[in-house]
């Protein structure tokens, strides 16, 4: 496409990169979606693992754009998509708690699943963007799964 077509159909390059982080945006939470029956039916001790590789292989997925955002635009944490993300992935993961019955603990509170997703996320991302040369992927998700089951199930 001409750039100047382009230019027809967005005011600027931060509408364009606007868009683009709404499509991101929407593609990791459909994706994430589509993928929850599967850890929903998963045994109970299964679960958690199957969650934590549903997130790593959507950031994955998206790995070159992702990177894109977190190294060259400096303005990512300024676009409305990306701000909104962590309360998408809230409510998304409150309504995986209430589909998920006795799999997680009654008193596992909004603050502890904000920690437990902040955490998953910063780590899946270290380990899509950045993986560590000492510790292989399957260790460190083996570990992010089990810490994060303890967490949730007590």
């Amino acid at each position: 496409m001409n750039i100047a077509s382009l230019y027809e159909y967005f005011p600027g390059k931060d509408a364009i990169v606007a868009q683009v982080a709404e499509r991101l945006v929407e593609r990791v939470m459909t994706r994430l979606a589509e993928g929850l029956p599967r850890v929903m039916a998963a045994r109970r001790q299964d679960s958690v693992r199957r969650w934590i590789e549903l997130v790593h292989d959507t950031v994955s997925r998206e790995r070159a754009l992702v990177a894109v955002f977190l190294r060259q635009v400096p303005y990512t944490n300024e676009l409305g998509p990306i701000q909104a993300i962590g309360e998408r992935l809230l409510q998304f993961s409150q309504q995986v708690r209430e589909r998920a019955g006795g799999f997680v603990r009654a008193d596992f509170t909004d603050a502890s699943m904000h920690l437990v997703i902040n955490l998953v996320t910063s780590t899946i991302m270290q380990l899509v963007l950045e993986p560590p040369h000492d510790i292989s992927r399957r260790e460190l998700l083996d570990e992010l799964a089990r810490w994060v089951d303890e967490r949730i199930r007590g």
